[in-house]
């Protein structure tokens, strides 16, 4: 059994209601890799939680309205378990190989299946799930993420900055949240 420490940042008001309700996962085809809830840990980042609150307050301001959706943010620290052959690691060689690998097996049906496709990482893994082809709980991967500052100045690098993971299903992975940090934007 692998332990892992995530961090997860949104609203003040959110993390009470995730504290009390558990989370919710995101979903979509535009999610990095795949549907789930989404935590910072470490990795390339030694301090995974301040990149959680990176996070928060650059997701707080609404670029079309230019005023901030919310004022307050709250960083949750989660306790994540789970096993070693339910876990899909993109920041090791086998694992972008198992990617890799659906995709070359199943092109022809991915893309036989009526809808623009671009190859995303979060979709192959969602079609892989789908299809019983990955029995996985939990992915994590490096990757470049903007934040507030990155956002402001325009900077849009292809080098990771982060390492993330993506619980499926967080009732029966995560073992306990709380509230390490809340305030102001």
């Amino acid at each position: 059994m692998l332990n892992i420490v995530g961090y997860h940042g949104t609203s003040a008001e959110s993390a009470v209601g995730i504290i009390k309700e558990g989370f919710k996962n995101s979903e979509g085809e535009n999610e990095w890799i795949g549907k789930g809830t989404y935590f910072f840990i470490k990795g390339i980042s030694s301090i995974p939680s301040d990149q959680a609150l990176e996070w928060a307050i650059a997701e707080a301001w609404d670029n079309s309205n230019r005023i901030n959706i919310y004022n307050r943010f709250a960083v949750i620290k989660s306790e994540i378990k789970v096993e070693e052959e339910h876990l899909l690691d993109l920041t090791i060689e086998d694992g972008v190989n198992i990617l890799n690998y659906i995709i070359e097996a199943h092109k022809n049906k991915i893309q036989n299946m009526g809808r623009f496709f671009d190859y995303k990482d979060g979709y192959i893994i969602d079609f892989a799930r789908g299809e019983g082809l990955l029995d996985i709980d939990v992915v994590k991967g490096n990757y470049y993420i903007k934040f507030a500052e990155q956002r402001k100045r325009g900077i849009n690098l292809r080098t990771a900055n982060c390492t993330i993971c993506s619980v499926y299903e967080p009732n029966k992975n995560i073992t306990s949240s709380t509230i390490v940090k809340e305030g102001d934007i």
